[in-house]
């Protein structure tokens, strides 16, 4: 008889999936990482993976919003502690560039495979959190556009995961490009010009 687990482990279970199997999916890609491997992480059945999320794409795109959620608790720790423009500009820096990231292709098909429904719900979900992000940090006359911070966002994300699939990206210069547009993001986010 399979193992019946409570509500707290079940809640546990999909923290270590959200760390670990996003770990593992960012650095072999979304492709290659099967249910069968994600389940070891926590050492249950396939059809257990199923009473957690409805399907692969769920899991992923939960699994990112769970890292949104994250990053966001962080910057509001830093800005509730009394942390300067600066200090938060600098955090805001370190979160990104200690994000994981899934690559141009596979978000794609995740895309593609997730459904409308699915896809509208994450979607909301990411507007949401810009929203937060950008009543946080702005302090400037002018509100941003939470549409905008998320694209500058994915551009950030997406420069990460084109770099395999780009050659015309120069790899050597993405640290810098990723800087300066961490940069922006930052300026844009704080209501600077």
């Amino acid at each position: 008889m399979p193992k019946i687990f409570t509500e707290a482990e079940k809640d546990r279970h999909r923290e270590v999936l959200f760390d670990k199997g996003f770990r593992l999916i960012s650095e072999r890609g979304y492709k290659n990482v099967k249910v069968d491997q994600l389940v070891e992480l926590i050492e249950a059945s396939k059809g257990y993976f199923y009473t957690l999320f409805d399907s692969k794409e769920e899991y992923f795109l939960g699994a990112i919003a769970w890292q949104m959620e994250r990053e966001y608790d962080r910057l509001k720790e830093a800005k509730d502690a009394g942390a300067s423009d600066e200090e938060v500009r600098i955090l805001y820096r370190e979160i990104f560039l200690e994000s994981r990231f899934s690559n141009y292709i596979d978000m794609i098909e995740i895309r593609e495979k997730a459904g409308e429904e699915l896809w509208e719900r994450f979607r909301t979900f990411e507007l949401r959190f810009f929203e937060k992000v950008t009543a946080l940090l702005c302090r400037g006359r002018r509100k941003p556009d939470p549409k905008v911070l998320s694209n500058l966002s994915a551009m950030i994300f997406l420069s990460y995961g084109m770099l395999s699939y780009a050659p015309y990206l120069f790899k050597e210069r993405n640290r810098e490009t990723v800087e300066i547009l961490l940069d922006t993001m930052h300026r844009y986010a704080i209501g600077e010009k």
